[in-house]
């Protein structure tokens, strides 16, 4: 609904525009994936008249950098809203995902099957949310963000149903599968709709609260579900919960959530131009690109190239990788931990996840702190300014081409998430005996929570400063990676636990956290000497500079 209302407002805006013999032509400008303002220099009013007889194309842009049309410059509260919307889909799609992890031992009963069989169930969510993460990026891009969301979520409800009524083991596995590869869609995306209508000052605040949503999903998911187990309720209910969830989500996204994506916005401009004034010549970029298969196989090599030659995607995404795999297995493992070694209910061991919960909050306490401190280095980059005088900045940094700090500074706040990270895995590994109070296995799972959020937050503020226009390819990657890590440490962490005991699997992970934790350190001397090294990073992820380079850089494109 709203993007119709969006529609009829830019032909409005249009037909306005056109009665007053003036058009605005944006010449020679590539239109950014993850920062598509239009910049300011670019921009010159053309009067129809001028352009009668030429046979050039004319490029469609903004009407200047304060565009009430350009999703960044909408009202506050509108933006608001659109972010609310985001974040509760997020938390509805990652809150599914580990729905029915608490309630396994019932459900493998109700399918005479073994629980190492049921594992298999969640493991198949997470792997459908890895394979279609590879290709929601250029699917968004062609089609725009509002229908990718609204088709995607549609399908996402119904075979989320279709699990809930499985009536037998590999039909629920069918339908988790599906349900994971249309929920990846949002998952995968999200990012580039909060890019869309927030700058990267704003990102900095915007980011880490919608990442939260993420992790709570995840972490308060198997509260619910410990309960239904626990309590006799029909097990079943663990995913319609989910359901109940995804749907309220899905009417809000048909309600009120709009196209942000401002290339589709210009190409339905340049759309009602043509129609309007009957001159053909009036095209958008988004119109004059490859073909849809041509941008899927471009994008599938060029995220093949980043794993094979990008040392930030594979490093930082190693780093993610086992994050997650910690986390994962957790929800195999407070069984073991809290359960064997102090008794718990099933009910307490799904509620002792809200520490998860609280120590990725206790990280975002610190958001603010942070989002201050690179509103101020703007400003200072800007006109040497600090505190109030930065705010009038802050539209300046959405400029592409404005003086931002290197990627380099948003790993200030990995420095305290990165130690956290193996202390959490120790802690938790060497004081689980029972002459020990539980509360400090709890302790450590705040800690966990912690760490998660802050390198989580990282990695993804650095990939998308790094490689801007190419953040999506890296994006998507490091998503596969760390969903296909997840579902297989769902099918192999209740033997790991059973063959090694909670001691050695988390001493063992607290050692790879060890090898892993100088990358913030590594990344702020030397990120600079390897991004000049990268094909995508740096310089060249602005579309102007990746046009002129030669090389692999242009291959890509």
């Amino acid at each position: 609904m709203q993007s119709l209302r969006q529609y009829r407002a830019i032909k409005s805006a249009v037909t306005r525009q056109v009665a007053t013999g003036k058009v605005v032509n944006v010449s020679n400008e590539k239109i950014s994936v993850l920062d598509n303002q239009a910049s300011s220099d670019s921009i010159t009013t053309t009067s129809l008249d001028e352009k009668e007889d030429s046979q050039e194309p004319i490029i469609v842009g903004w009407e200047g950098p304060d565009d009430p049309l350009n999703p960044r410059n909408w009202p506050i509260p509108r933006r608001c809203l659109i972010f609310a919307i985001l974040w509760i889909n997020v938390f509805a799609v990652d809150w599914a995902s580990s729905a029915d992890s608490q309630a396994g031992s019932r459900i493998a009963s109700a399918f005479h099957v073994s629980e190492e069989a049921e594992a298999l169930s969640p493991s198949l969510y997470t792997f459908g949310l890895a394979l279609g993460s590879l290709f929601a990026g250029p699917t968004s891009e062609t089609a725009g963000r509002n229908p990718v969301y609204v088709i995607s979520r549609c399908f996402h409800v119904a075979w989320l149903i279709g699990a809930a009524l499985a009536p037998d083991f590999g039909a629920q596995c069918v339908f988790r599968f599906l349900a994971g590869l249309s929920g990846s869609i949002l998952l995968a995306i999200h990012a580039a709709s909060v890019a869309d209508i927030f700058g990267p000052v704003h990102r900095t605040l915007a980011w880490p609260i919608i990442a939260l949503a993420s992790f709570w999903g995840t972490a308060f998911s198997p509260i619910a579900g410990a309960w239904i187990a626990q309590t006799g309720v029909d097990w079943r209910w663990a995913d319609w919960i989910a359901v109940i969830l995804s749907g309220s989500t899905l009417v809000l996204t048909l309600l009120f959530l709009p196209e942000t994506f401002s290339p589709i916005l210009l190409s339905w401009r340049a759309k009602h131009l043509r129609e309007v004034t009957g001159n053909q010549r009036f095209r958008a970029e988004l119109e004059s690109q490859h073909t849809v298969l041509k941008r899927f196989k471009v994008a599938l090599l060029r995220a093949l190239h980043m794993v094979t030659r990008e040392p930030i995607v594979v490093l930082l995404g190693a780093w993610l990788v086992l994050e997650y795999i910690v986390v994962f297995g957790l929800l195999q493992g407070m069984s073991y931990i809290l359960g064997d070694t102090y008794g718990f209910s099933r009910g307490l061991i799904g509620t002792s996840f809200a520490a998860i919960g609280v120590g990725c909050a206790l990280w975002s306490a610190f958001v603010p702190w942070y989002y201050h401190l690179y509103k101020r280095k703007v400003g200072r980059l800007h006109e040497g300014l600090v505190g109030r005088q930065s705010n009038n900045l802050v539209r300046k940094a959405n400029i592409p081409g404005s003086d931002l700090p290197d990627p380099e500074y948003r790993l200030w706040s990995a420095l305290l998430a990165a130690p956290a990270f193996p202390i959490a895995l120790f802690w938790l590994g060497w004081t689980n005996y029972t002459s020990i109070s539980p509360w400090s296995s709890l302790g450590a799972v705040v800690l966990l929570g912690f760490s998660w959020a802050g390198i989580y937050v990282t990695v993804y503020q650095y990939l998308l400063d790094t490689y801007g226009i190419y953040a999506g390819s890296a994006l998507a990657i490091i998503t596969c990676w760390r969903y296909l890590a997840s579902g297989a440490v769902n099918l192999v962490s209740r033997p790991m636990y059973d063959g090694i005991g909670v001691h050695w699997v988390m001493t063992l992970l607290g050692c790879l956290a060890v090898l892993q934790m100088p990358l913030p350190i590594v990344f702020y001397y030397y990120g600079p000497r390897i991004r000049q090294k990268s094909a995508f990073a740096g310089r060249y992820a602005r579309p102007e500079n990746a046009r002129n380079r030669t090389g692999r850089a242009l291959q890509w494109r």
